[in-house]
C-alpha cells in the first residue's frame, strides 16, 4: 500500500515538473542562442566588419555554417 502511495505520488511530483522542464529548455536554448550571436558579433567586429555591414552579415551566416557543420560531425561521431 504505501509503495502505492510512494508511486502515485511520484507521478504527480513528475506531471507538475514537465512544465517546469520545458520552461528551463526554452530558457537555455535562448541563452545559447544569445551566446553564439554574441560570438559572431565578436568575431566579424575583430576582423574588421562593423555591425550591421552586408559584410558582417555574411560573416554571420558563414561562422554559422561553420558551427552547424561541426555540431553534425560530432552528431556522427557519437551515433557510434
Amino acid at each position: 500500500m504505501g509503495l502505492w502511495a510512494l508511486l502515485v505520488a511520484g507521478a504527480a511530483f513528475l506531471l507538475l515538473q514537465i512544465p517546469r522542464m520545458r520552461e528551463a529548455r526554452v530558457i537555455a536554448e535562448a541563452q545559447r542562442v544569445h551566446e553564439i550571436s554574441e560570438e559572431n558579433r565578436f568575431y566579424c567586429e575583430k576582423w574588421g566588419m562593423r555591425a550591421g555591414s552586408h559584410e558582417h552579415v555574411i560573416c554571420t551566416m558563414d561562422l554559422n555554417h561553420i558551427r552547424q557543420e561541426v555540431e553534425q560531425r560530432i552528431a556522427e561521431d557519437n551515433s557510434f
